[in-house]
């Protein structure tokens, strides 16, 4: 089920859309401590493989977006 879960995360971080935590977590029957758990493993991985990318929190608080900062 984390795999799962973190893979829907990284699919919707990459195919552009905005993630509101508290749907997330609804939607995935997760807490919120899970999601920034999953969130944090995320960020991690970006870091690491695909640096010209960053997790970003959006002007919504609460919610998340993928952000391509390196021009590429």
């Amino acid at each position: 089920m984390k795999t799962t879960i973190i893979l829907l995360l990284y699919d919707a971080f990459m195919s552009g859309e905005t993630v509101s935590r508290a749907k997330f977590c609804k939607k995935h029957m997760i807490a919120e401590r899970t999601f920034y758990r999953y969130l944090h493993e995320l960020t991690e991985f970006f870091r690491s493989y695909k640096p010209v990318y960053m997790i970003d929190g959006s002007q919504i608080k609460g919610s998340y977006v993928l952000k391509n900062v390196g021009g590429a």
